[in-house]
């Protein structure tokens, strides 16, 4: 067409605006103020992402390798692979599954509990569910006894679940008073072994396990 440009002669005017498709049609991508590409609620199952102070709140990341975060904030990370690479700071994370194959330091560990209350006591020795402690560190049974009578408490540990071994002695936790016991030995799990310490003369305990995380 004579007279006219067909391109823009203003180098600083040219620019481009980048679209994608999902199947339904052409989408234009966003990005931030800096110019950088916006993911959210994406699935990555390949490739290479350097990831800086970004936040990542939805979508999968299958693994993870050789890669340095240094900033940014991870939700929670389910049944990943972090095989290498540098993650400086985790804050309020779930990590529900996965592997990390080498860690230097928590801040701060995690804790569990779990209690039983209102257990009347009988004239045989009974059992509490077996409680798995082999992903805890240390351990420790707190028992009140609120009823009016003696109770004998006892802390048996396992190998296989099946097979137990008495670890701390039936031991006497009178009635209004708190006892507490802590496994001696390390095992994979560990139960807590109840009755009344005079035959006929029952009484009700709460017990509470607390434990820290590895």
């Amino acid at each position: 067409m004579p007279n006219y440009s067909v391109f823009n002669t203003n180098p600083d005017q040219l620019q481009t605006v980048i679209f994608g498709t999902d199947g339904t049609g052409p989408k234009q991508i966003t990005v931030d103020t800096n110019g950088q590409i916006l993911v959210g609620g994406a699935t990555i199952t390949a490739g290479s992402i350097d990831v800086a102070s970004t936040t990542i709140t939805g979508g999968t990341i299958d693994a993870v390798s050789s890669a340095t975060i240094t900033g940014g904030t991870i939700d929670a990370v389910s049944s990943a692979t972090i095989a290498g690479g540098t993650i400086d700071a985790v804050s309020s994370a779930t990590i529900a599954g996965g592997t990390i194959d080498n860690l230097t330091s928590i801040a701060q560990k995690s804790f569990y509990e779990e209690s039983t209350l209102n257990i009347t006591t009988g004239d045989t020795l009974t059992t509490l569910p077996a409680v798995s402690t082999s992903i805890y560190g240390p351990s420790t049974f707190f028992v009140y006894n609120s009823g009016t009578n003696d109770a004998l408490v006892e802390i048996q540990i396992s190998a296989n679940g099946t097979n137990w071994y008495t670890d701390i002695a039936a031991t006497t936790v009178a009635a209004g008073a708190v006892n507490v016991f802590v496994p001696a030995v390390f095992l994979k799990y560990t139960q807590l072994a109840y009755q009344s310490a005079t035959a006929g003369s029952p009484t009700t305990i709460d017990v509470y396990f607390n434990a820290q995380g590895t």
